[in-house]
């Protein structure tokens, strides 16, 4: 059997942070990094081994060039990664707060015409891009990407037709209500039509669809087959559309920064499907990648399992409930 290839699609972004983690108003230099919904998924995907490309838009600039350089050292294949001439790359800047609940992160977006915003339709039809589209057996996006702009939105609301009929179209949620602001979400939910598994927080799809019962969002979807509806801190859970459920406890996980474990808890799952595995061995492994992101001030897990770890995870049904994640302690290496 030939092996599995993953695809993304949405943007990176150059991430910047004041150093020592200072307010804005009072930071005189910043760190930077790497980010963005689809690029975090893609990089912890190829690192862990598996066939994994980036379809996006990249910017002619140094920024570009940084995000090339982090999805080679990842093992990425970035053949359908288009520069553009005119718009530069987006980035974002952190800013971290202590609050009495908790690490808080703000996040300040420029992305707006960004090379990445320009993804439109026929970036899906040409060349490369085409190409791995169609050899691909999971195809991975976010309804950020939709909410880029127009053109991405028509990008992502003619994926069904840019991919193998056998291909598995998996989309995060992922609603960002002031990218919508002033626009109708329609792009959204035609996104959500086409996927095979949908991935949303508890919460989240309450807030925009209503509810968050899987039988009438089933009902809503007819292409969907299964929904992995995470519970904050507290759970994540697989509901099937035959009514089959499963549900794996989060990890307990001394929390440095929270920004992209949910972008982390999709690859573990993911590689999880790729790898053959049973759905509380995905959520475990999900939730195992959001872990190793929490961790750390990093957008991307700080480090991810071998295969043996892997194995180590999947496994761990008696153990689970008493692994905490701390930075530096990592349970399924020392198990």
């Amino acid at each position: 059997m030939p092996s599995p290839l993953l695809v993304t699609l949405g943007e990176a972004l150059i991430a910047l942070y004041p150093e020592a983690h200072r307010p804005l108003a009072e930071a005189q230099t910043f760190g930077s990094d790497v980010g963005g919904a689809e690029f975090n998924v893609a990089t912890s995907l190829a690192r862990l081994g598996l066939p994994t490309a980036w379809v996006s838009r990249l910017g002619a600039d140094g920024f570009g060039e940084r995000i090339l350089r982090v999805a080679d050292d990842a093992g990425m294949d970035v053949s359908a990664v288009e520069r553009d001439e005119s718009r530069p790359t987006g980035l974002y800047i952190k800013e971290s707060t202590v609050a009495p609940e908790g690490v808080r992160t703000r996040m300040h977006y420029h992305r707006r015409d960004s090379a990445a915003a320009a993804i439109d339709a026929d970036l899906l039809r040409r060349g490369n891009a085409a190409s791995l589209l169609q050899r691909a057996t999971h195809v991975h996006t976010s309804g950020i990407t939709a909410a880029l702009s127009s053109t991405a939105a028509a990008a992502t609301g003619g994926l069904r037709d840019a991919v193998s009929p056998d291909a598995m179209i998996s989309v995060d949620l992922n609603h960002r209500p002031r990218l919508w602001e002033g626009r109708d979400t329609a792009p959204l939910d035609a996104l959500v039509a086409q996927a095979d598994l949908l991935f949303a927080g508890h919460d989240e799809a309450g807030a925009y669809f209503g509810h968050a019962d899987p039988a009438r969002l089933f009902a809503s979807f007819p292409q969907l087959t299964a929904i992995v509806l995470k519970h904050d801190a507290h759970r994540a859970s697989v509901h099937r559309r035959d009514g089959q459920e499963t549900d794996v406890p989060c990890l307990s996980v001394e929390v440095v920064e929270p920004v992209g474990a949910g972008d982390a808890f999709a690859a573990g799952f993911l590689a999880g499907l790729a790898e053959g595995r049973d759905d509380e061995a995905c959520l475990r492994l999900g939730h195992a990648l959001a872990a190793a992101t929490l961790i750390g001030h990093g957008d991307r897990p700080l480090t991810v399992p071998t295969v043996a770890e892997r194995e180590t995870i999947a496994r761990a049904a008696g153990a689970w409930s008493g692994w905490r994640v701390h930075p530096g302690e990592l349970p399924w290496r020392s198990a």
